[in-house]
């Protein structure tokens, strides 16, 4: 059974006296803007940590929907210490509307946005709200992958915030997933605002990026959820040794190469290659076909991600955010 729960603030949430597993439809309400953020609460029968869940943030990324759907299923009370917060899908309105990364309501990027302004656009209440369920948690796992247009190389990044304890904490949570990089982000410039936010409040948090191209692929989804078990059992929220594969440690420049025209992308690489200073990254036509121009990498570095689709437009950048103009996401390689 699945209960509504309409709310003005936090202090209509009480995740305490629950059932063991409880689902609910979070909904809240203010000035135009309505917002629904489906949740589940597994209670465990031993006390313990509260650990949240989340995925679906950007609509089109698939594989982390299915594995919160995974986790729903197979975690037991019964072998949980503490209380789960699992929210499959956050942005609801955008997942039923096939958007991608970008609110099909408001055009904002809701990673990008802070909590505290329930008063703003959809996208505010929407973060805000995510933000009230969350807060009281110890620990988060955020899952991410490439959107429908998006091929992209596992990885996961790391923001390096709070306490010492928080940051060795944090990469716990990391170390158990089977993904050949790990990334530590030390710059605020390079950590979104609502992981700061998050960790302000106490909230120790990383997010993953498995998965690409918007397929819920079933080896993404088992890598998205193995992590998770092994995170869980780093904590000590499930009992069993958690997974510690080997990683290697991203560190460079991340920056990414974005059109100075619009056209059509013609990609020449792969994710996760490594390319030289010079490698030819693509090519941008006309809609005639003619050549536009060549893209060519500015020094040797990484493929974390490229744009797969065609469509390139450099006018779309609604509050300045420049993603239809993306062409490749890099992460320069320190010799």
């Amino acid at each position: 059974m699945i209960k509504e729960i309409h709310i003005n603030n936090s202090s209509d949430l009480s995740w305490s006296d629950l059932p063991s597993v409880e689902k609910f439809l979070i909904r809240r309400s203010i000035n135009d803007n309505n917002v629904e953020i489906p949740v589940c609460v597994i209670t465990g029968n031993k006390p313990g940590p509260t650990f949240s869940i989340m995925s679906g943030m950007h609509a089109g990324e698939y594989s982390g929907i299915a594995a919160s759907h995974k986790i729903i299923k197979t975690i037991s009370p019964d072998n949980l210490k503490g209380r789960l917060i699992v929210i499959p899908i956050i942005s609801v309105e955008a997942f039923y509307q096939r958007s991608m990364q970008l609110s099909p309501i408001d055009d904002k990027e809701v990673h990008f946005i802070t909590p505290g302004n329930p008063n703003g656009t959809y996208s505010d209440l929407l973060i805000d709200t995510l933000f009230e369920i969350v807060k009281g948690s110890k620990y988060l796992i955020d899952m991410h992958s490439g959107e429908m247009v998006q091929a992209l190389t596992p990885w996961i990044p790391v923001p390096m915030l709070g306490s010492l304890e928080m940051q060795n904490e944090a990469k716990l949570l990391a170390k158990g997933y089977k993904v050949n990089y790990i990334e530590y982000r030390h710059q605020l410039s390079t950590i979104p605002p609502l992981c700061i936010s998050l960790a302000e409040a106490g909230i120790v948090n990383i997010w993953v990026e498995i998965g690409k191209n918007g397929f819920a692929d079933i080896n993404d989804i088992n890598t998205h959820y193995d992590g998770i078990i092994s995170a869980l059992r780093s904590v000590g929220c499930l009992e069993g040794i958690p997974d510690r594969p080997k990683h290697k440690i991203l560190k460079g420049k991340r920056y990414q190469i974005n059109a100075k025209e619009s056209g059509f992308w013609y990609p020449n690489i792969s994710e996760g290659e490594i390319v030289n200073k010079n490698h030819l990254l693509g090519k941008l036509t006309d809609v005639f076909g003619n050549l536009i121009s060549e893209y060519r990498a500015p020094k040797r570095s990484l493929i974390l991600y490229y744009w797969t689709s065609p469509a390139i437009n450099i006018k779309r950048k609604p509050y300045g955010y420049d993603w239809h103009s993306g062409l490749v996401s890099l992460l320069e390689i320190d010799e």
